[in-house]
């Protein structure tokens, strides 16, 4: 509530009891009054008394009327009175003209309190004036107009005294009030603000409460299974070789790798992927103790960690390996994902702990060497962590290092091999990599292109191939030959997200003719991200450039791909060509193979040609072209251009 209405509050109480004290004492005065005046034939203070008590009374009783009406009417009764009394007492009666103003200035403000102030000097300076005989005062002039001027001079001093003593208070309660107002409101303001900070700081105890707990769970969990990650097994891991330490007990690291998960997940989609996830995580819980851990590192890697399975080692061993199969086996049963069934073996590794000087990332490292060396064996099988394990890493170690420098250094060389039809005449060639030893030996591509692969290094590799292959086809053309050249593209490289600039770029540097240059691609590219894939291979192959399959029907190989992508060739595996024509399965596979491309439109080279009778047997079946050792080796770009010139010497002759 305002100040103002508690003022207006406040007057409307004591107007309310000023006019219940008027009654109560006009009807004790009043009424003797009247008799009294009567009696001494004073008919007009009679008529004045009893005027202003019915007024009065009225006033009292009509409630109804609004405050103002009221109170003015109040005054104006008294106002009246007191000029009634004025005119028939004298000056004596003053005194009930000074209350009109003070009353005034007490029920509606200092303004109107000023005005009636102003008019009860006036009726006292007019009645004054105009007294009648007999009610001068002694020491005052006989003239009436000083008289009423000094009479109405006094009235109004002393009244203006008390009246504006009566206004100043009441505008000084106002202002207290108006004070006390915003101090009551300030105070409610700010316990409210109070109350609501209370609240926002209550909600942040429980807000800091779940993000503390948030972060926890994102710093300790994996989000998709809600196990243990990484950091918080290696912290179990820690505690455990410590405890295993002094309890002199055994415990055990299962790294365990879902073998056929990628290929779930690439052609089932990524929902498929994460419900076998957390399939294989709840089995992986049913097959532990509370005191075992079961952890997912990341992808489709988890580890089991054993708490104290042995005293020895042939205890440990055995428990441990008995557990290792367990997991085996039961992650050899199928996911049952939206109604289909999928199988996905387990390669495991498995480490013992503790080892003098060992470290919760040794353990995990070992155990990790140990796995790869069972999916080395083939999947879905078992592998115990061995020295000589280790020592195989850090070879693999070095000889990442080497390739890299060997890469920098330019020691990599290109080798090229051609390709001929049945009359044999080179129609082509393809480019594989040797990397020559300082002792004269080489490094096999089947060592160190998985080996780049793993490494990251493949996109440089594959870029320095991009290249040298461009450089050849000009030196080709220098020497007057025109000869298409195959260069494989592995899947890593093709997804880099600027494959296609490079490869203009590389085109526009070197001014070799794109639509001599091949690149070859495995099975294995069309398994992911598929139209994407080909919108890629459409995009270079509006560029010039034409694509082949390497080692066709050793992958996924499927119909639908051949006729939606913009293919050129198709190179059946030398595994196909190596049996043929003695072994019926794999010349039926080679028939069919040359029988469909056929009807695609679809150029074919044979791999591995080795012997004459599967060169015959290739030609009656007009397969388009062979290559192998039958013909000739990879060797350097020099070799390719001296066979090149004397076929054209053997040719014009």
């Amino acid at each position: 509530m305002e100040a103002r209405d508690h003022l207006a509050h406040w007057r409307a109480q004591i107007f309310a009891r000023i006019l219940l004290v008027v009654v109560l004492l006009g009807a004790l005065t009043a009424v003797p009054s009247v008799f009294l005046a009567a009696s001494e034939g004073l008919w007009s203070v009679v008529v004045i008394d009893t005027g202003a008590m019915l007024w009065i009374a009225a006033i009292w009783r009509l409630k109804r009327l609004s405050y103002r009406v009221r109170a003015i009417n109040f005054l104006a009764a008294a106002f009246i009175v007191g000029t009634g009394l004025l005119l028939k007492v004298g000056p004596v009666s003053q005194i009930y003209l000074m209350a009109v103003p003070v009353l005034t200035a007490l029920l509606l403000g200092l303004r109107p309190a000023l005005c009636a102030l102003f008019a009860s000097a006036l009726a006292v300076l007019v009645i004054g004036y105009g007294a009648t005989p007999g009610t001068e005062l002694v020491g005052l002039p006989e003239q009436g107009l000083l008289k009423g001027v000094i009479l109405a001079m006094n009235f109004l001093f002393i009244t203006s005294v008390i009246t504006l003593s009566c206004a100043v208070l009441l505008r000084h309660l106002e202002r207290s009030l108006e004070e006390l107002h915003k101090s009551a409101e300030s105070l409610e303001n700010g316990r409210n603000a109070l109350q609501a900070l209370n609240m926002e700081l209550l909600a942040t105890i429980q807000e800091r409460d779940r993000s503390a707990e948030d972060i926890h769970q994102l710093a300790f969990y994996d989000h998709l299974t809600g196990l243990p990650n990484r950091r918080l097994l290696l912290d179990r891991i820690a505690g455990l070789l410590a405890s295993s330490a002094r309890n002199a007990t055994l415990s055990a690291v299962l790294f365990i790798d879902l073998d056929r998960f990628k290929y779930i997940n690439d052609a089932r989609g990524h929902a498929t992927g994460d419900a076998l996830l957390k399939s294989a995580a709840t089995r992986l819980l049913a097959l532990v103790r509370k005191t075992d851990t079961v952890a997912r590192i990341g992808g489709d890697e988890f580890v089991v960690l054993l708490a104290h399975v042995g005293a020895n080692i042939e205890g440990a061993t055995s428990t441990a390996l008995r557990v290792a199969e367990n997991v085996r086996r039961t992650l050899a049963e199928e996911f049952e994902i939206d109604g289909h069934a999928y199988t996905s073996s387990a390669s495991i590794g498995v480490s013992l702990l503790p080892k003098e000087g060992q470290t919760a990332d040794d353990l995990l490292r070992e155990a990790d060497t140990a796995m790869y060396r069972a999916k080395s064996l083939g999947r879905n099988s078992i592998a115990f962590f061995e020295d000589a394990m280790q020592a195989d890493v850090e070879r693999r170690l070095t000889m990442e290092s080497q390739l890299a420098t060997a890469l920098d250094q330019g020691q990599l060389q290109m080798h090229f091999q051609p390709q001929f039809d049945s009359q044999g005449k080179a129609t082509g060639a393809e480019l594989l990599m040797r990397w020559p030893q300082a002792d004269g030996s080489m490094v096999p591509p089947s060592v160190f292109i998985p080996l780049a692969e793993e490494s990251g290094l493949i996109v440089r590799l594959g870029l320095w191939a991009l290249r040298e292959a461009c450089h050849a086809l000009r030196e080709l053309a220098h020497g007057g030959h025109v000869l298409p050249l195959s260069v494989n593209v592995s899947p890593t490289q093709f997804r880099q997200p600027d494959f296609v600039q490079t490869v203009r770029q590389v085109l526009e540097e070197t001014g070799a003719p794109a639509h001599l240059l091949i690149l070859e691609v495995t099975e294995g590219l069309l398994v992911e991200k598929l139209d994407e894939t080909i919108a890629r291979m459409r995009e270079l192959n509006a560029m010039g450039l034409r694509f082949s399959i390497d080692d066709f029907g050793t992958g996924y190989s499927s119909l639908a791909y051949l006729k939606k992508m913009p293919l050129y060739e198709l190179k059946i595996d030398r595994s196909f060509i190596m049996d043929t024509p003695e072994d019926a399965n794999d010349t039926a596979i080679v028939q069919s193979i040359l029988a469909m491309a056929g009807h695609l439109g679809l150029r074919v080279v044979a791999e591995g040609v080795e012997s004459r009778e599967q060169s015959a047997f290739l030609s009656s079946h007009r397969c388009d072209a062979m290559q192998g050792y039958l013909f000739a080796r990879p060797a350097p770009l020099a070799a390719l251009l001296a066979l090149l010139q004397a076929d054209a010497l053997a040719a014009s002759a």
